[in-house]
């Protein structure tokens, strides 16, 4: 078995799939409404394993989507999507990633801070299992030093 292999995923609805099966919530045309500037994939023996993309909304670079499948879940594979993420933002120049969690301990545990900020929540404010199947929190990764 060959090792895991990160690269860029350019066409951001390769991962779609992925994204549904991993249980987010994402729909046709998605890339439309989020306008994805940068996705990555791990892959072993050509197989997708994992998948994170990074969006421009709301003037913000926000970390819309990362999934990898169960089989391999622990093994670091989130952390490192996350962590080459990070490096796309830090690459562009950019100061924060943003995202609303699900699971905000395993971002936590990577040095995200918990934020109030109503427009990344905006689409998730008109869901109908916000609050109640869902409620995710909003953090921030700070790639500079903020005042």
């Amino acid at each position: 078995m060959d090792k895991i292999v990160y690269a860029e995923e350019k066409e951001h609805e390769n991962l779609t799939e992925l994204y549904r099966n991993a249980g987010l919530e994402i729909g046709e045309g998605w890339t439309e409404v989020c306008h994805p500037v940068f996705s990555i994939a791990a892959r072993q023996d050509g197989m997708l394993l994992g998948a994170a993309t990074v969006s421009r909304r709301f003037r913000r670079l926000v970390l819309d989507y990362l999934a990898v499948e169960v089989p391999v879940r622990g093994l670091g594979i989130g952390k490192k999507l996350t962590e080459l993420c990070l490096d796309y933002v830090r690459g562009i120049g950019g100061s924060a990633l943003w995202l609303a969690a699900r699971e905000p301990e395993f971002y936590k545990h990577l040095h995200a801070r918990e934020t109030e900020d109503a427009a990344l929540l905006a689409d998730c404010l008109r869901c109908p299992d916000y609050g109640k199947d869902c409620a995710p929190k909003e953090l921030v990764f700070y790639l500079k030093e903020t005042s």
